[in-house]
């Protein structure tokens, strides 16, 4: 048990982890025949957005992206079960239940490496909080500084 708690822990594991296993159970999910396209969005977009947290190793957005999207995806998830219930064989209806079954731990999965990469929600913002970055305004570029030195080339900056 150790070592899965240890596998767990490391980051790069983590997200590939929750990838792998969403894959094969939303894979399986599509198999039936959904009435609307909506599950197979929603899930693309998920997917993609998790080999994007695995392919940005220090991004924050990424992860905040495949988070914010999974959990949103739980209550997609039962709306879309609910409405397309009549129309899908077990098999999708299945592994569509053990899918959104699932949902809650890699949230928690993905949250935990969202504070791993040093995103934070400060004040129950949705969106995290990071360092003030600060922009160079290209508008109105700085003048150079006068200094006391006579007017002409400076030789010695040559050398």
């Amino acid at each position: 048990m150790t070592d899965l708690n240890e596998l767990m822990g490391s980051p790069f594991v983590r997200v590939k982890v929750v990838a792998f296993v969403h894959f094969i159970f939303i894979s399986n999910a599509m198999l039936g025949s959904w009435g609307h396209g909506a599950y197979e969005f929603y899930n693309f977009l998920f997917i993609i957005s998790l080999f994007w947290t695995i392919h940005s190793k220090d991004s924050i957005e990424a992860v905040q992206t495949a988070l914010v999207i999974n959990a949103s995806s739980i209550f997609f998830d039962l709306v879309s079960i609910i409405v397309s219930f009549n129309y899908m064989n077990g098999w999708a209806v299945a592994f569509s239940i053990i899918n959104l079954i699932l949902r809650p731990v890699s949230v928690a999965l993905l949250y935990r490496e969202f504070n791993t990469r040093g995103g934070s929600l400060q004040g129950g913002s949705v969106f995290p909080t990071t360092q003030q970055r600060s922009y160079q305004d290209i508008d109105r570029p700085t003048q150079p500084t006068p200094t006391n030195s006579q007017p002409g080339p400076n030789v010695a900056s040559i050398f």
